[in-house]
């Protein structure tokens, strides 16, 4: 065990776009009986009206890619005239930038990426292993040293621990090693990517819009809206880094552009009380997974989220999983009103508490019903990643963790079709983020999620249970099912531990998935055990 370390005392807290309009404090008008809380402490944050009015754009967004139908901004024609601009043209700003530098900086590609606010800029924080970051070194997109220089703290252990007052089983904490332990300034590592973009001729627009696009298997003709005006871009390839509500990503998949999602507000705060009390911030360590109540009225069980991201400064989420066809309230004003109201029985704010940042999202997933990817994330000419492509883990949402891990093998099969012109859907279909050791984990993921009807204690009872058969196993299966890493061998030895350790345990399984559900676990361990017979053939 090592102290935590610290490599940065000034993480970027608040950087947004110099082009973009702060509102004033009208935004906040007809919510301050509404949400009194949050609007009290969004008003105290530096450029909080801006926060605010991109917490209000999420909040919309989400709403209609829920409850409209999908606006057909996808068209197929038989030849498009012109000259291509672009090797590749990226909608989003936020993972997208790392893979457009990736692939200017590697393979040499022009590209030119736009955002509706800035390019280079997230509303979110990121924490990974540091096997995991040196990816990022593999590829030859970073030196070590850079980054190095976007580690903010590297803490010495983290641990995952669900309430058990009302559990029928007791568990103590699941301490783990080498998971999700350096916290990384997000904005400072999507800046440098930003600039490999510019220094290898990339173009860069923000407060740009997507509008439309036009597709004939060889180039696309991308319209977007910069400053109120149309303009249409060339390119032979449109990659989606859009989020969780892209229109391409809802066209695609106009029944359910995700199936499942993780609504996630939290802050990056000073001021906690430290020490290692149950409520005192603890600098070196991470709090993976924490309950301390059980589930709310309505079904949802909330799920607190703690680690250091400097020498002072403390990342707080609140956060639950919910399947998006479910009736609970997914309002993220209404789970920023919960967090200010429950903050101080997790974490106990003191004198000289200040909100740096909010950071808040919903992070959506996809469960596969079958042997393989059932989501679609291609179609001619176009490409869907990060959030736009929902392939990331129904059990950890970390959208980053997964688009790290898979970029190399992406961008080197993306760079193949490039040579040989294969960017048609059929082609571009089998580049895509899917793990069938990632997909099986949707069935632990749905034991978090609690249901209206069900015992308050339910989740916490079920999740106690399943770390307490974690705890009797090698440590190296926890970190595998919490860094989505896990093997068939570890699979296996930890489904068999379940019922020698709680016999009664088939009923849990019954009760929260029934047979239907049963079935999908069963096709989705067969697809598992086929990927592994063929990545070890």
């Amino acid at each position: 065990m090592h102290s935590p370390f610290f490599l940065s005392d000034n993480m970027s807290l608040c950087a947004i776009p110099s082009a973009q309009i702060i509102p004033d404090e009208s935004i906040f008008s007809g919510y301050e009986s509404s949400h009194p809380l949050t609007v009290k402490h969004f008003k105290e944050m530096q450029d909080g009206t801006y926060w605010f009015q991109r917490l209000l754009t999420i909040e919309s967004s989400f709403m209609k890619n829920v409850n409209e139908h999908s606006k057909k901004v996808i068209a197929h024609v038989q030849k498009l005239e012109g000259e291509k601009e672009f090797d590749i043209v990226y909608g989003g700003g936020g993972l997208a930038i790392i893979h457009a530098a990736l692939m200017a900086k590697v393979y040499g590609y022009s590209v030119c990426l736009f955002d509706k606010f800035g390019v280079g800029i997230t509303h979110r924080d990121w924490n990974i292993s540091y096997q995991e970051l040196l990816v990022l070194r593999d590829c030859g997109l970073f030196t070590e040293e850079q980054l190095q220089s976007f580690i903010t703290c590297t803490y010495r252990s983290g641990f995952v621990k669900f309430h058990d007052a009302n559990s029928a089983i007791k568990t103590p904490h699941l301490w783990m090693d080498h998971v999700l332990d350096n916290a990384l300034d997000a904005n400072a590592l999507l800046s440098a990517a930003r600039d490999i973009v510019l220094s290898h001729g990339g173009t860069i627009l923000d407060n740009a819009h997507f509008e439309s696009i036009i597709v004939d298997g060889r180039m696309a003709h991308v319209t977007i809206k910069e400053h109120g005006i149309e303009r249409i871009i060339n390119t032979s390839l449109f990659i989606d880094g859009m989020g969780a509500f892209s229109p391409i990503a809802k066209s695609l998949n106009p029944n359910a552009p995700f199936t499942h999602c993780c609504p996630t507000v939290g802050t990056i705060s000073s001021g906690f009380k430290t020490g290692t009390g149950e409520r005192e911030v603890d600098f070196s360590v991470g709090e993976i997974l924490v309950t301390n109540e059980d589930m709310l009225p309505d079904g949802r069980q909330l799920i607190w989220e703690g680690f250091p991201s400097s020498n002072d400064r403390f990342v707080t989420y609140l956060f639950f999983y919910d399947a998006i066809d479910s009736p609970s309230d997914k309002s993220l004003l209404n789970l920023y009103e919960l967090f200010f109201e429950k903050l101080s029985s997790y974490k106990e704010p003191g004198e000289h508490f200040d909100i740096g940042r909010p950071l808040f999202g919903i992070i959506p997933s996809y469960s596969h019903k079958g042997f393989g990817n059932a989501r679609i994330s291609a179609d001619d000419n176009i490409l869907c990643i990060g959030d736009a492509a929902a392939l990331s883990s129904p059990l950890s949402y970390c959208g980053f963790g997964s688009f790290v891990r898979n970029l190399p093998r992406m961008t080197k099969a993306l760079h193949q079709a490039m040579q040989s012109n294969k960017l048609t859907s059929a082609s571009l279909k089998t580049i895509n983020a899917f793990e069938s050791r990632v997909a099986i984990m949707s069935n632990f993921a749905a034991f978090l999620q609690g249901k209206n009807g069900q015992p308050a204690n339910t989740v916490n009872e079920t999740m106690n249970l399943f770390m307490d058969v974690l705890a009797h196993l090698p440590n190296h299966v926890a970190q595998e099912v919490f860094r989505d890493t896990m093997k068939w061998e570890s699979y296996n030895l930890m489904m068999s531990t379940v019922p020698k350790r709680h016999p009664m345990s088939y009923k849990i399984l019954i009760r929260t998935h029934g047979f239907w559900g049963l079935l999908r676990w069963a096709l989705n361990f067969a697809g598992f055990t086929l990927s592994e017979k063929r990545r070890k053939s």
